[in-house]
């Protein structure tokens, strides 16, 4: 036992010394290298500060010497390493060589991850510097090949660490199995086994290939992006945390394997979905992250259509119902510019918050300018006067209520004239309780967007 424990030891010096030799170098010691951050915000971890939705070496134990002292690395911080490990060799000394080896060839028993058609050329890793480049490719490698390390603690900064990590959890969502907990150096799974893996990715393309073969089959990028907003916002029901599935609720697992009807998924889950459909159907597409209004972490996307970049958000447009309804959909967020969601409802666009308060940004996303393609302009539903826009909302009321849907919309050119319609709201209020079984309206209406909504309230 003695003698093994020795092997250990210098198997884990060795290891941390050629880390820092073959790509992982840093300038300047990590600092709180310890501290664990979510990086979807409020994550699930149990009351001791333990994560509940990821897979990590339970027990660990400090790396000695030959005389029983504690090995420190380059930054002072004592080596750790998991308990009941990779079984030692036989032999009683390692050459170099042989750990170098061991290190870096890839596990044969690995999953095979479904690289995806855009790989290689995310927006968002073409704005990193070199450096943080070649951490990009460390830490997707390493997730690819299921290792539970890439580089020494003291490699990079913390911040450092959560940008670029952060970035590969969030843009590469075919590493649907990658955990979020943040801890420099190490990465983290919601299972590290290989054949799970395969199976979950069968299950999942199952589903997405089919939708991408539908949207295909759409003369438009704007009918193909209706197709996976559509399915995403009518089979998906947002939820936090649930008993015995919410470990993949961050992931398109959720979104398209679970095999449940309405699968449960956070905002991330949405926009990883959209991601994972789009590299799929070759359009360019981003995940950005960042916060709500009241502070709650958040997530949506920005996609090309046709050479010009438009923000999707598939989460808000859920209007998150028991049982999917085509007749019950909202295009509020459906391809829309910067200035109807920036600092209005969608805050610290790409950025991460951490513990103490200071935001690391992730990169700086395409500017969204235009709206062309958005759904209420692309749909001739924007209306430049009072008769117009009123012959139209009683219109969209009256089809709603005869057909049992639950959202009338439309949009108008100015905000004069959305302050002429919200102002006779109480009429439209009365006009829909001229049709059977129809109990009054629900004003949903937002002014940033000019947007005009009733959802109809049945009795």
């Amino acid at each position: 036992m003695k003698n093994t424990r020795k092997k250990y030891a210098v198997l884990a010096v060795l290891m941390a010394a050629s880390m820092l030799a073959t790509g992982c170098g840093g300038d300047g010691a990590a600092e709180e290298t310890s501290v664990s951050i979510n990086v979807i915000g409020d994550g699930a971890y149990n009351d001791n500060g333990a994560s509940l939705n990821q897979t990590e070496p339970k027990e660990t134990v400090v790396v000695t010497d030959g005389e029983g002292n504690a090995v420190t690395g380059a930054g002072g911080n004592v080596i750790t390493e998991v308990a009941g490990g990779t079984e030692a060799p036989s032999s009683e000394t390692l050459s170099e060589e042989d750990i170098l080896a061991a290190m870096t060839t890839p596990s044969e028993d690995k999953p095979q991850v479904n690289v995806s058609q855009n790989a290689g050329v995310r927006y968002a890793y073409e704005t990193l510097t070199d450096r943080e480049k070649e951490l990009y490719d460390l830490i997707y490698q390493g997730v690819v090949d299921l290792r539970y390390k890439v580089c020494a603690e003291d490699a990079y900064t913390l911040e450092e660490w959560v940008k670029v990590y952060g970035l590969v959890y969030n843009q590469e969502p075919e590493l649907f199995y990658m955990g979020s907990k943040i801890k420099v150096g190490k990465l983290f799974y919601l299972t590290k086994d290989s054949a799970t893996i395969n199976q979950m990715q069968k299950d999942i393309d199952a589903v997405a290939d089919k939708l991408v073969a539908e949207a295909n089959g759409k003369s438009s990028t704007f009918e193909k992006l209706k197709v996976f907003h559509d399915y995403l916002v009518l089979n998906s029901t947002f939820e936090l945390n649930e008993e015995g599935s919410y470990e993949y609720n961050a992931s398109i697992y959720n979104a398209f394997g679970s095999g449940e009807a309405q699968g449960n998924i956070q905002c991330i889950g949405y926009a990883k979905g959209i991601q994972y459909l789009c590299d799929k159907a070759g359009i360019s597409c981003m995940v950005v992250t960042g916060e709500t209004e009241a502070g709650q972490t958040h997530a949506w996307n920005v996609v090309d259509v046709d050479g010009v970049w438009y923000n999707l958000d598939a989460t808000w447009d859920d209007p998150i119902l028991k049982t999917a309804n085509y007749k019950n959909i909202r295009y509020n967020y459906f391809l829309v510019p910067d200035k109807y969601i920036d600092n209005l409802t969608h805050f610290h666009r790409s950025q991460k918050k951490l513990s103490s308060g200071d935001y690391v940004t992730y990169f700086t996303p395409p500017a969204c300018t235009e709206t062309a393609q958005n759904y209420f302009v692309k749909n001739g539903l924007v209306y430049s006067d009072f008769a117009s826009a009123e012959a139209a909302i009683k219109a969209e009321i009256e089809r709603a209520a005869k057909d049992g849907s639950r959202t009338a919309q439309i949009t108008v050119a100015s905000a004069d004239l959305y302050d002429q319609i919200f102002d006779a709201r109480m009429s439209y209020n009365d006009y829909s309780k001229t049709f059977d079984g129809v109990k009054g309206l629900s004003d949903e209406c937002n002014k940033n967007m000019l947007l005009i909504e009733f959802d109809v309230i049945y009795q």
